[in-house]
């Protein structure tokens, strides 16, 4: 017969637990978020198609909201390059767009000519060598006036327009131009640049 200790198996103490379980569940997580992580990215679209006829919201502020028509089939928004509301990337073949929507803090708001000269420190900003040329009068389809010149950076060449807002307190920036897009690439879509359409928030 065995003889009693008068220990209680209750009572006694359990060995220290182990810390490797813990530590392999997150080394396993970490391990996971590294192998699948690029594999996300890869099969995530880096771009999205833009359907033509269709307008497109760019952004809003001051009491009217923009957007834009693509004429053209075949444009596709660079939705790792755009933040929407504020900043947005498209191509088409060659031919990039870059459009911002901007909404002036300053009182009274900024005159289309002041717009103009921001614009061109803000492009000289991301590229030293970039210039506007004198700008010329443009209006969009919808009869809002705005201005257009040309976009020049070494062998770069393209065109730049904004419009204000009927009431001047948001206005839209682009650029129409591509490292490798030709004089013909950048014709070829030309009028998409007068497509952009203001519409009161609201109505």
């Amino acid at each position: 017969m065995a003889e009693a200790t008068g220990e209680d198996p209750r009572t006694r103490r359990r060995g220290p637990r182990s810390n490797w379980v813990p530590l392999g569940v997150a080394a396993g997580a970490v391990a996971l978020l590294v192998v699948a992580w690029p594999l996300v990215n890869a099969l995530l679209p880096a771009s999205e198609s833009v359907s033509s006829g269709d307008p497109v919201p760019v952004g809003s502020g001051g009491g009217y909201q923009a957007s834009l028509t693509f004429p053209q089939e075949g444009w596709s928004l660079n939705t790792g390059a755009s933040q929407a509301g504020h900043t947005y990337r498209f191509h088409r073949g060659p031919v990039e767009l870059t459009l911002n929507s901007v909404t002036p803090a300053t009182s009274p708001p900024p005159s289309v000519r002041e717009l103009w000269k921001g614009m061109g420190r803000l492009i000289r900003a991301g590229e030293a060598s970039a210039r506007l040329s004198e700008p010329e009068a443009i209006s969009t389809h919808d009869g809002d006036d705005g201005l257009a010149g040309t976009l020049e950076s070494g062998s770069r060449r393209g065109t730049a327009v904004v419009y204000p807002s009927p009431n001047r307190r948001m206005a839209v920036e682009m650029t129409l131009a591509g490292r490798e897009a030709t004089t013909d690439d950048i014709a070829a879509v030309a009028d998409v640049v007068r497509t952009v359409s203001f519409t009161r928030e609201g109505s």
